[in-house]
């Protein structure tokens, strides 16, 4: 059984496409993929260092977008449950 709600998703994707595309992909290998933050650097073709300030700053962001507005009307949110 899948722990994850499509609401879930769709929130997690909403809030991802909010970021540049490289904290996007970054954040997506690290915790959709389960990459460590060494396989993220090189696939993405930064140091470990950069790579691991570029997903903090990523979660940040997603942190800040978060708290900052709705993402889904109340229609959108009934309609998904």
């Amino acid at each position: 059984m899948n722990m994850y709600s499509n609401l879930d998703k769709k929130i997690v994707v909403a809030l991802l496409r909010k970021l540049p595309l490289r904290q996007r992909v970054a954040l997506t290998l690290r915790f959709w993929h389960n990459f460590e933050i060494l396989e993220v650097a090189r696939e993405i073709n930064l140091t470990w260092d950069e790579t691991d300030q570029l997903i903090d700053e990523g979660l940040r962001k997603l942190k800040s977008n978060c708290l900052e507005q709705p993402l889904f009307s109340r229609a959108e949110l009934a309609y998904a449950a």
